[in-house]
């Protein structure tokens, strides 16, 4: 079997001399509150515990230091800590995919954020060209902990510093949805510049 989520745990610990109890702390960690690939918690459980029934791999784990029974044990005590850890929070976000761009590009425009280098903003990193878009916008949409779904908007590269915050309707109150962003992504609320309700336009975009 291919091994998907359990070679991105490996990348995290390749430099691990020991695959220690610390070490299954800091990816059940990883795995509950920044999900490989934007995988739910549970795809993530089970593709390490079929790893772990599985007989015999298909990857070529070579170009890590620790070998296979070792790895193997590391993977059991990994599915026992995600155990423990029941009943699993949804994480603080994670990608929805385009499936409703529309709904989003045409939605409430809540607040103006500015964005860091991708290589310091876990969100600017998510951000994609929107297939199909006329205007070439770059997006994440994401569903909150706190159940709230919101797209983060930029304008196409090179520029990109400044995104906007949009959320389809029905959606709850523009404050309420603008401090669980600000919770679940941890941006620093200086960042965040809510607009007024009227304000629907975007880049080179003005409506009434």
């Amino acid at each position: 079997m291919r091994l998907g989520v359990v070679v991105a745990v490996l990348y995290c610990v390749q430099f691990s001399e020991e695959l220690s109890d610390d070490e299954v702390q800091r990816i059940a960690h990883m795995i509950l509150e920044r999900p490989f690939y934007d995988l739910t918690i549970e795809e993530q459980y089970d593709d390490i515990a079929e790893a772990v029934a599985a007989a015999t791999w298909e990857d070529d784990l070579s170009w890590q230091p620790h070998d296979e029974p070792t790895v193997r044990d590391f993977l059991r005590r990994l599915l026992v800590r995600l155990d423990a850890l029941r009943p699993w929070q949804e994480p603080p976000f994670r990608s929805l995919g385009f499936d409703r761009w529309a709904e989003f590009k045409s939605g409430a425009l809540l607040a103006r954020i500015r964005l860091s280098a991708p290589s310091q903003d876990r969100l600017h990193a998510r951000l994609r060209t929107v297939p199909g878009d006329a205007e070439g916008l770059r997006a994440a949409v994401l569903r909150l902990r706190s159940g709230d779904e919101v797209a983060l908007v930029a304008p196409p590269l090179p520029d990109g510093y400044e995104a906007e915050l949009r959320v389809a309707p029905p959606h709850r109150a523009a404050a309420e949805v603008i401090e669980a962003f600000l919770t679940h992504t941890g941006y620093e609320r200086e960042r965040v510049s809510p607009v007024a309700r009227r304000q629907r336009w975007g880049w080179g975009r003005r409506g009434p």
